[in-house]
């Protein structure tokens, strides 16, 4: 019964039918489906938050760090009324949602019922996203997203209508790096399916229609997420290292062939106002040493700069401090090591072990894009920390890896170097001109 709540509560969460047809009755249908999910998973979600497996959950703890020093920023800048009933609860709801995924997507087969479901979802969102486009149908809360672009044959600007869906996808970022989430579910299920060869390319026919769906979102930094996914895919399957000169020809060639805006990864337009924004955070964040604990303050981007930072692992840091960046950029960090590490030093069941270029795949691709959207509280962020977690926690996780006394050493030590790798990599993509 849990199970079924939990894919009911994914339905009303990434559709949204409430909003796609505000005429209807006003059910509530994402609280009623929460709590009955919530009711039928208790003892399992209570086992999850339990100290004991905890200590063996260290994507979790992450989470429940990054959770906790986002009310110590708001709380030391006076925002507690905010971190208290706005901000804190939001936030929660998204982090509850990822505890009851590794609480009830716990056995194999709940694991490959969930991705075929993703693969459902995926491919109703961008139904629904493509036929509203092209006027096939007309939904009132979907609202058009259009972009004035430079021409280069004519100098003018000219308007880009960007492919959007329901619900959280009404940003083309967010439905793009969904559509990546999908073809790397779609590539899972055709490996993994029990129906033969027929059943395999079943699997694959969404990927064409993702693909075209992506182009339409014209969302330069979901294309790099997709790209990045599809390489780690190859990393890990096919050869580790001898394969990466492969996958940069490839992408490469990827985005020559695109073309247009989702091409433009340098020059002066949105792209390298993002970096200098970013150094700009950084620099403030710099200039006051008593912040760097504790950051500056939730939606310091947006209320300095009119907008987020567009780099989820920037917003982290400046916004949230040293600990709350580092939580964020851990969750990602420790996911990819030991999916990398799977069968090879790592033990795991056999189809834990298979899964695992699908994990790497999702976490690197997801991370990628979060490099250049601010994706830290939304649904699809936990989705995917929550996929992997469930394939993490199946393995027998080495001692150096569980938290203790020595992990907080290691998570002090490790949120200090990924605060000055990213604002290293912040300066030279400036200093690049990106």
């Amino acid at each position: 019964m849990n199970f079924a709540l939990f894919l009911l509560l994914n339905v009303v969460l990434l559709i949204r039918p409430e909003e796609l047809f505000p005429e209807g009755p006003g059910l509530h249908l994402y609280l009623i489906v929460i709590v009955l999910c919530v009711a039928t998973s208790l003892p399992s979600l209570l086992a999850v938050l339990s100290p004991a497996s905890l200590r063996k959950r260290p994507i979790a703890v992450c989470i429940l760090l990054f959770y906790a020093f986002t009310f110590v920023s708001q709380f030391a800048h006076g925002q507690i009324s905010n971190a208290l009933f706005d901000f804190g609860p939001e936030l929660g709801k998204v982090v509850l949602y990822f505890f009851l995924l590794i609480a009830v997507v716990n056995t194999e087969t709940r694991f490959r019922v969930f991705i075929a479901a993703l693969v459902v979802l995926i491919c109703s969102l961008t139904a629904i996203a493509l036929a509203h486009h092209y006027d096939v149908v007309h939904f009132p809360t979907i609202l058009p997203c259009v972009e004035n672009v430079l021409d280069p044959a004519t100098g003018e600007l000219t308007p880009l209508s960007r492919l959007v869906s329901s619900g959280i996808f009404h940003d083309p970022n967010d439905l793009c790096l969904m559509l990546g989430l999908g073809i790397v579910c779609c590539m899972y299920c055709s490996g993994t399916t029990r129906w033969g060869v027929v059943g395999a390319i079943v699997w694959l026919v969404p990927i064409p229609l993702f693909i075209y769906a992506l182009l339409e979102t014209h969302s330069r930094g979901g294309l790099l997420g997709v790209l990045a996914g599809a390489g780690a895919y190859l990393y890990s399957r096919y050869g580790g290292a001898k394969a990466l000169p492969f996958v940069f020809a490839a992408a490469v060639g990827a985005i020559a062939l695109v073309g247009g805006r989702q091409a433009s990864i340098a020059g002066t337009g949105t792209g390298h106002q993002r970096v200098m924004a970013w150094a700009e955070g950084f620099t403030q964040f710099y200039r006051h040493p008593v912040y760097i604990p504790i950051g500056l303050g939730n939606d310091w981007f947006r209320d300095e700069t009119g907008n987020v930072a567009h780099n989820s692992f920037v917003e982290a840091y400046v916004d949230f401090g040293l600990f709350g960046g580092g939580a964020f950029l851990a969750a990602f960090y420790l996911g990819a090591r030991v999916l990398e590490r799977f069968g090879r030093g790592i033990e795991a069941p056999r189809w834990a072990i298979a899964a695992r270029h699908f994990g790497f795949a999702a976490l690197i691709g997801y991370a990628v894009g979060c490099y250049s959207l601010t994706r830290n509280f939304v649904i699809p962020t936990y989705l995917v920390l929550g996929l992997v977690s469930v394939l993490f926690e199946q393995s027998r996780l080495p001692k150096r890896y569980q938290v203790d006394g020595r992990w907080f050493v290691w998570f002090g030590i490790f949120s200090s170097c990924g605060l000055i790798l990213i604002t290293l990599a912040t300066q030279i993509l400036g200093r690049a001109g990106v």
